[in-house]
């Protein structure tokens, strides 16, 4: 695929590849793509970082597949794109978009279904969601340094509520084991 250099749409959607990884150097020849299509096609393995080095990129859909990791950073520069589905995949970390990005997109940015993305509260991103904008993200939890990160899930309607350490040991000791721990709190 590196020497398509002219190619400016590949739509692959539904044509599973079996349990494969993209290389990371596999669309770095590609300068001219405007749209990539790879939905539902059984990828696996991180989201490739020369994603990000394509400037003309305007359409991307990732979605449906098996991608973990974290998004590339390099997608922060993908000053074109319009359109990005990342939704219903593994993907955690912290969301590497600005808020100028995200308004661009507007509803065309879709990253729900996954393992554990979020935003950071100094991207400014949090600011720009309103109660009929839903990312499918929330807020990183970052307030104590060196510990797992986790997602804090927030609606216009909850109110967060002060948790005791005798609650917080009590479900640890409960919870080893478990790869995902949700907590509701409801007053």
């Amino acid at each position: 695929l590196k020497s398509l250099s002219s190619l400016q749409a590949l739509i692959l959607k539904g044509n599973p590849m079996g349990s494969t990884s993209i290389p990371d150097d596999g669309f770095d020849g590609m300068k001219a793509l405007m749209i990539l299509v790879l939905s539902n096609m059984n990828w696996h393995g991180p989201v490739p970082e020369s994603l990000g080095k394509l400037r003309n990129l305007r359409v991307l859909h990732l979605d449906g597949n098996h991608f973990n990791g974290s998004i590339p950073k390099s997608f922060r520069d993908l000053r074109s794109l319009s359109e990005l589905r990342l939704n219903d995949n593994g993907l955690i970390g912290s969301v590497p978009f600005d808020r100028e990005m995200v308004w661009r997109m507007k509803r065309k940015l879709r990253l729900n279904n996954n393992s554990g993305l979020c935003y950071d509260a100094s991207s400014g991103l949090g600011d720009s969601m309103d109660s009929t904008f839903d990312l499918g993200i929330s807020l990183c939890d970052t307030s104590n340094p060196g510990s797992v990160r986790t997602v804090q899930h927030l609606s216009a309607t909850q109110k967060l509520m002060p948790v005791t350490s005798d609650a917080v040991e009590a479900l640890t000791s409960w919870s080893l084991g478990l790869t995902t721990f949700v907590l509701f709190f409801y007053n």
